[in-house]
């Protein structure tokens, strides 16, 4: 009896052993799973943002397996939180770490931010349901539990630096004024073609126009540190009566990285010394329309060159001026004309005609005189 016990005792243990590997076996062949997932975004913030890729990496810490992703790459959007999530499937139990940070970018514009994430992760059997659950993923900042929040958040600005230097239009009036619809063109070049330009540039130029005050070229804006030169001249055009300026301005542009922020120091140079304006000057000066004034081949005050002498030759051929060239010359060749020509050989007053008049006047009082003495005389010897 007791071999047939034994037996049965063996049979029975083994059957019990083998329906307990059964159930192992199917056991573990259902394979229990958690996945995990830790959420990233990403933010641009500033008014002139645009796009930027911006890389954010996950790293183990205390020996805890890899995520399936090392990194993620997002396209950041001005204004938009873009998205993503690092993932990873546990097939057991784990209490673990992990550091989430974000790559800076190579953009001088940005401020990257710089928050370093603390990820916990804890899977733990699902004894109700059967299989696993991640109970706990939370992230918190710089290693300060008391942050706890769902997603690693990471939020960028962009601040870039930019100067727009004025340019002043002054006009001098040397002669005359100048007329107010009058335009001037002014032209930036950069000494670089790949150098930041204002918008509206064309291949690394850009020109504008203006009356008489101040006019801008535009804000440049620059993302990256530097030192960025531009030669800023006034076109010599051809308006009438207009001297240009001729000035060329040098404007160096000095772009440096402060406390984490892009600043732009702007210096100014005329050629021969440092200023701190760019100011063209042209000068106006009206031409004279010609005329006036005394001279061999001109009129007096007020008549037109060449008209005197026209009018008095005419005057010179009429009968009048026949018989006053007649009274001229006899006065001329008698004493009395010799006394008068001494005279104004001395003077030299140079006004002939005024002359012949005072002359004809005197010799006539001498005549009325002369005949009035003879009346007289006469008179007294009939008497």
């Amino acid at each position: 009896m007791s071999k047939v016990f034994r037996k049965n005792h063996i049979g029975a243990f083994l059957v019990m052993l083998f329906a307990l590997l059964l159930s192992i076996s199917a056991f573990a062949a259902t394979e229990y799973e958690a996945a995990v997932t830790i959420p990233v975004g990403v933010t641009l913030e500033g008014e002139r943002a645009s796009s930027e890729q911006v890389t954010v990496t996950i790293t183990p810490l205390e020996g805890a397996p890899e995520f399936d992703q090392i990194s993620i790459t997002l396209d950041a959007k001005k204004g938009e939180r873009v998205q993503s999530q690092f993932t990873k499937t546990f097939t057991s139990p784990v209490n673990l770490k992990y550091e989430i940070k974000e790559t800076p970018g190579t953009t001088d514009a940005y401020t990257y931010d710089d928050t370093v994430y603390t990820a916990v992760v804890f899977v733990e059997n699902d004894f109700e349901n059967g299989g696993l659950k991640a109970s706990v993923v939370k992230v918190y900042k710089n290693g300060d539990p008391k942050t706890k929040q769902d997603a690693a958040d990471f939020i960028n600005k962009y601040e870039p630096a930019f100067i727009d230097p004025p340019v002043s239009k002054v006009v001098t009036n040397d002669a005359g004024t100048a007329p107010d619809t009058a335009k001037f063109h002014f032209t930036m070049k950069a000494d670089d073609k790949t150098f930041p330009m204002p918008e509206g540039s064309t291949d690394g130029a850009k020109t504008i126009e203006t009356g008489v005050g101040s006019v801008e070229f535009g804000e440049i804006l620059y993302e990256k540190a530097g030192t960025y030169t531009y030669k800023i001249t006034e076109e010599q055009e051809s308006l009438s009566n207009f001297t240009y300026d001729n000035t060329v301005y040098t404007v160096k542009a000095v772009v440096e990285k402060v406390n984490g922020k892009l600043t732009a120091t702007t210096i100014i140079n005329n050629g021969s010394a440092d200023v701190t304006a760019i100011e063209f000057n042209n000068h106006y000066k009206k031409k004279s329309s010609g005329g006036g004034g005394g001279g061999s081949s001109g009129g007096g005050p007020g008549i037109p060159t060449g008209t005197t002498g026209t009018v008095l030759g005419e005057n010179r051929e009429s009968p009048v001026g026949q018989v006053l060239g007649a009274a001229r010359e006899a006065i001329e060749n008698s004493p009395v004309g010799r006394v008068l020509g001494a005279t104004r050989g001395a003077v030299r007053t140079g006004d002939n005609s005024l002359m012949m008049v005072s002359a004809i006047c005197f010799l006539a009082a001498i005549a009325v005189f002369i005949g009035w003495c003879r009346a007289f005389i006469k008179r007294n010897i009939n008497n």
